[in-house]
């Protein structure tokens, strides 16, 4: 039989200070800013590019095996 091991009873259970959350909001937004700068994604977040490599396509006469 295995022995049970209670839970500690937290006092205050909100979450502690993470000093990578703070800036968090600001290193996100420039990361879509560096996105949509460069043409990957649009206002709404969406991937602009939806073309495939040319091995990819279904019109290619790569065979790879599988």
């Amino acid at each position: 039989m295995v022995k049970r091991v209670g839970i500690p009873h937290i006092e205050n259970p909100s979450p502690s200070y993470d000093p990578l959350l703070e800036g968090a909001g600001e290193r996100i937004r420039a990361a879509v800013a560096d996105l949509r700068a460069r043409g990957i994604i649009d206002a709404q977040g969406n991937c602009i590019r939806q073309d495939l490599p040319p091995d990819m396509r279904e019109d290619s006469e790569r065979d790879f095996g599988g």
